[in-house]
């Protein structure tokens, strides 16, 4: 590689590492507008999870109060869970950190996968940290993705340890890999399905000279020997509890109604996931822009023709393809009402991603040595576009209205109300559960602080049916603008602040109210 085109491949290398890391920390409070309903489920049951809860069990995902548990989330995750949010302080901030931080940890994950698999081909490495620096998925992902993005950045490790394992035929890298991907069993359920994936990674990388595979069995038994060890707790725990092994899983796989509905759905399922990268996106907008694929579709085609190289010749681009088709697999497997699903198998963005950068190169080196030149700044320039497309649509998809609605946008805003008129003095808080908030709950967790166990920051009630007895002076949030209330004795108190929608539709409102309220 010449002098000029090292000085080319820092320049990308240090640009896209500076934008990824500003990407993925810009608006941090705000882009999303407010955090996401499972979110705020995860940080209270760490905030309520007993002193002495088994450290590697399982609890409830969602409340008591809500009658029903569809995930439990491993204790191990909610301790980390609760680590952070002491240090965040609490607030939008502890939603955002639980996310945030190992949305950086996967991009320098990422970008140490993209080394090893790119090793000797610097076309790949500055095309893979690029789309992986300006990736819509995975910003978006990033800003709200909790336990997947924490997973995913784990089993990146991992995959990243094992192809260094088997370039080195180091056991101590073998064992590494596979105790990164036990880890990842303690976080998303998919992590469940990607523990063998350093096992298969080195099983499918090492070189073919290795004659009677003994090496390759060696580490490949290594790192599946640590990757058991670490999560043999977990899973022990789920068959004393079988109940709660596959809940969430139960709940969402496409053979809960039999074999012969599954059939149709997996073939659905195909469909649907092939549009999600060359057609539209997902049309949760939670997820990104409905309108446009989750990777430019050159990046799609770029991924594929990796992928196809893997399949066709071995080597890294197989072992690569590997965790992201164990990744597709899972979302293939369930069940969906409104088509694919792009958070369900995020795992597998930078795993394409780094196959798109193995694809451009593979392209690249095909292309007759007098064309090389003009083929480069063609991939190049091709690569730059998408980058570019993915920025933008990330910027629109945080700026949206529309995301004020899918995220807790509107009890983000009534949280916050009531904290800049509690910082004038402690008061009790009440909600009207029918109109103050869509969920009670994320007020609660944006209202409460680090660590919090003991009774609840709010009281909620239905005051359109029940009378105020509180002695004490309160605030109460109310929905809209609503006339007398019955349960107040027709006392409206003073109103502190009003709330309104970006169309400027009314929200909630919140008052004082004395002592004197009968």
């Amino acid at each position: 590689m010449s002098a000029r085109g090292r000085a080319v491949l820092v320049a990308v290398l240090v640009m896209s590492a500076t934008a990824g890391v500003w990407l993925r920390t810009i608006h941090l409070e705000t882009w999303p507008p407010g955090p996401w309903i499972d979110e705020a489920y995860a940080l209270r049951a760490a905030r309520l999870l007993p002193e002495e809860a088994p450290l590697l069990g399982t609890s409830a995902l969602t409340p008591p109060g809500e009658g029903f548990v569809n995930a439990w989330t491993p204790n191990l995750y909610l301790v980390f869970t609760n680590a952070v949010d002491r240090v965040a302080g609490g607030g939008i901030a502890s939603f955002r950190a639980l996310s945030v931080v190992p949305a950086l940890v996967l991009l320098a994950g990422l970008f140490a996968l993209a080394f090893e698999a790119a090793r000797g081909r610097p076309f790949a490495l500055g095309t893979t940290v690029a789309l992986g620096a300006s990736s819509m998925w995975l910003l978006t992902t990033g800003r709200w993705g909790w336990n997947a993005v924490a997973t995913s950045a784990l089993i990146v490790l991992a995959t990243e340890a094992a192809l260094v394992a088997a370039r080195t035929a180091s056991r101590a890298w073998a064992a590494a890999a596979g105790a990164l991907a036990g880890l990842g069993v303690y976080g998303y359920a998919a992590g469940r399905l990607l523990v063998v994936a350093p096992v298969l990674v080195l099983a499918m990388s090492l070189p073919r000279r290795d004659t009677g595979g003994r090496r390759r069995t060696v580490l490949a038994g290594i790192a599946l020997a640590a990757a058991g060890a670490v999560a043999l707790p977990l899973l022990a725990h789920l068959i004393r509890h079988p109940d709660r092994a596959f809940a969430r899983e139960r709940e969402i796989s496409a053979f809960r109604g039999g074999v012969r509905p599954a059939c149709v759905a997996l073939a659905q399922n195909v469909a649907d996931y092939a549009a999600l990268f060359f057609l539209h996106g997902d049309a949760n907008e939670r997820h990104g822009d409905p309108a446009r694929p989750i990777v430019p579709v050159a990046v799609s085609g770029l991924a594929l023709v990796g992928a196809a190289f893997g399949l066709r010749r071995g080597g890294v681009e197989r072992a690569v393809a590997l965790p992201a088709a164990l990744s597709l697999l899972g979302g293939l497997l369930s069940s969906e009402t409104t088509g694919a699903n792009a958070y369900r198998v995020s795992p597998a963005a930078p795993f394409l991603l780094v196959l798109a950068g193995l694809g451009a190169d593979r392209l690249l080196a095909g292309l007759p040595e007098s064309s090389r030149r003009r083929g480069a700044f063609t991939l190049a320039g091709l690569v730059a576009v998408s980058a570019a497309l993915d920025t933008a649509s990330f910027v629109r998809w945080a700026e949206s209205p529309r995301t004020w609605g899918a995220f807790g946008g509107p009890e983000r805003e009534l949280a916050d109300a009531l904290s800049a008129v509690q910082a004038e003095g402690p008061r009790r808080v009440v909600l009207n559960l029918r109109t103050a908030s869509r969920n009670a709950y994320v007020v609660e967790e944006l209202l409460a602080p680090p660590g919090h166990r003991s009774a609840p920051v709010i009281l909620f009630a239905d005051l359109s049916r029940e009378r105020m007895t509180l002695r004490e002076s309160i605030l109460y949030a109310d929905g809209g603008e609503l006339a007398t209330i019955p349960a107040l004795g027709g006392h409206r108190g003073d109103v502190l602040t009003r709330g309104r929608d970006p169309w400027g539709r009314p929200t909630f409102v919140v008052y004082r109210l004395g002592p004197d309220v009968p």
